[in-house]
């Protein structure tokens, strides 16, 4: 196991998951530096972490610091030419969800990472943090048969500001790239169409949706996944249909229901846990670094999450089903 020197590209508020998820592994990770153009954010890095070297810019980075890997942290608006700048000097790189805000742009990322010779991963933490790793853990040890199909709904009251309430895309943006992730890594299928619906509630003030309804094939298995930015009843569930038994789940704990009885596992990454399921998305990336590998939570794999994105928004544009082959849009 090989310790890497890591710089945290962007110190807003989603950063502070990987601070914290990475400081509680010091035989594997040293953040050596941060980088943000706001100096109160500088100064939050260095005050609350220690980090010894702050940079207001990836070019000041760059020059200042030696590091092998990067944790970009910055809005999905600026992703592109961060990651440019980062992979053209060499250095691996682990982004946060959404790993881009179009096909176009994520298959660029990967492009130049590849051309680059460096390695692209994706943050996709809910893989830990929500319980979709002990759902997965379930399915392949066949406890309940064969996936038949699942119902998904998130179901809250979340009102936002800032960047994220001018964008086009807000509540699959948000939520449902996790949500779509999570059902890949479950099923370990590719998805073959989908149909949605999004509606954007006139009681907020966001550009984008506040609410959809998807209904996704992969394979023999069927998603049935509604998310609501506007409910006043709030409930986050997941259930998972098989031929033998039930799987229910959310962040907190897996129900495995069988004819032998019920069964409670505990997600070990969640609440406070969560900055370990960062730590763990960052893991994948440093265990393919070291053995020489595609990260399982790679760009290229992240495509297919992508995929579903932007395929839901398709669909709810142009009022028809989308297919994918081989789970690309």
């Amino acid at each position: 196991m090989t310790g890497h020197r890591v710089a945290i590209v962007g110190c807003g508020n989603v950063s502070d998951m990987h601070f914290r998820g990475y400081a509680a592994h010091p035989e594997r990770v040293e953040v050596v530096a941060a980088v943000d153009p706001v100096e109160e954010r500088r100064r939050w890095a260095e005050q609350t972490f220690g980090v010894p070297r702050t940079f207001a810019s990836v070019e000041e980075l760059l020059t200042g610091s030696d590091f092998d890997v990067a944790s970009v942290c910055t809005p999905s608006t600026v992703r592109l030419e961060t990651v440019t700048a980062l992979a053209g000097a060499g250095k691996h790189v682990m982004v946060e969800k959404p790993m881009a805000d179009s096909m176009e742009e994520a298959r660029e990322l990967v492009a130049l990472c590849e051309d680059a010779g460096v390695l692209l991963a994706v943050d996709q933490n809910f893989r830990d943090h929500y319980a979709f790793g002990l759902a997965r853990d379930a399915v392949s040890a066949g406890r309940i048969g064969r996936v038949i199909g699942i119902d998904h709904r998130e179901l809250v009251l979340r009102r936002v500001s800032g960047w994220r309430a001018a964008a086009r895309h807000h509540a699959l943006a948000v939520m449902g790239v996790h949500w779509f992730d999570g059902f890949r890594y479950l099923l370990e299928d590719d998805a073959d169409w989908l149909v949605a619906r999004t509606e954007r509630s006139a009681l907020f003030d966001t550009a984008g949706e506040t609410d959809a309804f998807v209904h996704v094939h992969f394979g023999r298995a069927t998603v049935n996944y509604t998310q609501s930015f506007t409910s006043r009843v709030e409930r986050i569930e997941t259930i998972v249909l098989g031929e033998t038994g039930t799987l229910a789940f959310d962040y907190e704990s897996l129900r495995i229901a069988t004819d032998d009885g019920d069964e409670v596992v505990p997600n070990p990454c969640a609440g406070a846990g969560k900055p370990e399921s960062a730590y763990r998305s960052l893991e994948r990336l440093l265990d393919a670094v070291d053995e020489g590998r595609e990260p399982a939570n790679s760009g290229r794999d992240n495509l297919k999450t992508l995929s579903l994105l932007f395929a839901a928004y398709r669909s709810a544009e142009t009022d028809a089903p989308v297919d994918l082959a081989g789970g690309l849009l």
